[in-house]
C-alpha cells in the first residue's frame, strides 16, 4: 500500500486527538500543553497556505509575497532572517494573523515552553490559558482554510 502524502493538517488533527486524550486523562498536563502548542503549530502550516503574506524581513517595506507553503515561507525567511524554526513560525504569526491571534500563539508558546524544559509542575491556569489558545488559534485556522 502507498504511504500517504503528508498532509499539516492531517498531523493537526493527531496532536489535537492526543491533546484531548491527555486532557481527558489529566495526568499529563505538561504534555496536554505540548500537545496543544505542536497541534496549533500545525494548524497553521495545514490552514493558511497557499497565500499572500509579508515578505520575511521586509515586513516594514510593506512587501508581500506568495507562498505556496509554510516550508517556502520558511526558505525565504532563512534567506534573509536569523532565527530557529520557533522563531520563523513566532514572527509568521506576528506579521499574518490577528493580534488575538499572535498574543495567543505568544501565550502558548512561553507556556509550553516553561512546561517542557523547565518545570513538568503545572499552573492550573496555564492549562487553561493552553487550551483557550489552541482553541481560538484552530477556530482562526479552520475559517481561514486555504485548501
Amino acid at each position: 500500500m502507498a504511504q500517504k502524502k503528508y498532509s499539516a493538517y492531517d498531523h493537526a488533527s493527531h496532536n489535537l486527538k492526543a491533546h484531548n486524550y491527555l486532557k481527558e486523562s489529566s495526568q499529563f498536563p505538561d504534555w496536554e500543553i505540548t500537545t496543544a502548542f505542536y497541534a496549533s503549530l500545525k494548524f497553521f502550516e495545514g490552514c493558511l497556505f497557499p497565500e499572500t503574506y509579508l515578505h520575511p524581513g521586509k515586513e516594514q517595506e510593506n512587501e508581500f509575497k506568495e507562498f505556496s507553503s509554510f516550508n517556502e515561507f520558511k526558505l525565504t525567511f532563512y534567506r534573509f532572517c536569523q532565527g530557529s524554526p520557533h522563531d520563523i513560525m513566532k514572527r509568521f504569526v506576528q506579521f499574518n494573523t490577528s493580534v488575538e491571534v499572535w498574543r495567543s500563539y505568544s501565550d502558548l508558546y512561553d507556556i509550553c515552553h516553561n512546561s517542557r524544559y523547565k518545570n513538568y509542575q503545572i499552573n492550573p491556569l496555564d492549562l487553561v490559558i493552553a487550551r483557550n489558545s489552541l482553541e481560538l488559534i484552530k477556530t482562526y485556522c479552520n475559517d481561514n482554510l486555504k485548501h
